[in-house]
């Protein structure tokens, strides 16, 4: 079953019409660019819908549990098998001067229909991508409105990788760019918005040389109850692979 959930951020509301466009930001929204999981052959990957979950049109399709599923869209090879039935996904890309730039992958847990009771969502570029230390400091410098814990070295997917939690105060909330470099303004095309009071864990990996950035946020859960979150995200977590 196929549904939107309608996840406005406060960036992407205020960036209605052409002003995607300007900004590079790629709308994609098909119902019909992925198969049902019950089509796919045995050990062939399912492809997770082709829709932006950072826009208001953006869905997610619920995903079958024991299932193994694949996002094209993503600049690496990417697989994940749910361990049950409470996730939907998506992926999706986001471009810059009319070229793809980033690829998105996302995985909402809750009912498909409704606000994600919890989300991660996965980024990498096409192009090369700036060392760790340089997008961990980019994402604790980028502005006010968010508590940082300490960074902490975790491990995802049989790879290194590096951890933060935190927490989105304030009225405005708080807009991560792992990748770009300032750009006097404009929004790029990496941008992630957490809302006011939403909690937060990014895990930054290097996956054969490319960094990947994975952001759990607690979206529609009340932020108390985002650990019980990361308990599930972690059981789905550990199905994730990088191909080669």
């Amino acid at each position: 079953m196929l549904t939107q959930i309608g996840r406005r951020r406060i960036l992407i509301a205020a960036l209605a019409g052409a002003g995607f466009a300007a900004l590079g930001i790629t709308v994609a929204s098909s119902h019909a660019t992925s198969p049902d999981s019950t089509t796919a052959t045995s050990g062939t990957p399912v492809e997770l819908p082709m829709s932006n979950l950072n826009t208001p049109a953006g869905y997610t399709e619920r995903l079958k549990a024991g299932v193994s599923y694949q996002a094209s869209a993503f600049p690496i090879p990417l697989r994940v098998t749910p361990p049950d039935g409470t996730w939907g996904g998506a992926q999706w890309k986001t471009s810059s001067h009319g070229k793809p730039a980033f690829g998105w992958a996302a995985l909402a847990h809750g009912p498909v229909d409704k606000p994600p009771r919890g989300l991660i969502e996965m980024l990498t570029a096409f192009g090369p991508t700036p060392p760790v230390a340089t997008i961990l400091a980019r994402l604790r410098s980028a502005g006010g409105g968010a508590t940082f814990e300490k960074t902490t070295r975790t491990s995802l997917a049989g790879l290194l990788g590096w951890e933060i939690d935190g927490k989105v105060f304030g009225q405005f909330g708080h807009g991560f760019v792992p990748f770009t470099p300032k750009t006097g303004g404009a929004s790029p095309p990496d941008d992630y918005k957490l809302e006011p009071g939403e909690a937060f864990r990014i895990i930054v990996l290097d996956v054969r040389g490319k960094r990947v950035v994975l952001i759990l946020d607690s979206a529609a859960l009340p932020a108390d109850q985002f650990p019980a979150f990361l308990t599930s995200a972690n059981r789905l977590l550990k199905t994730l692979k990088f191909p080669a």
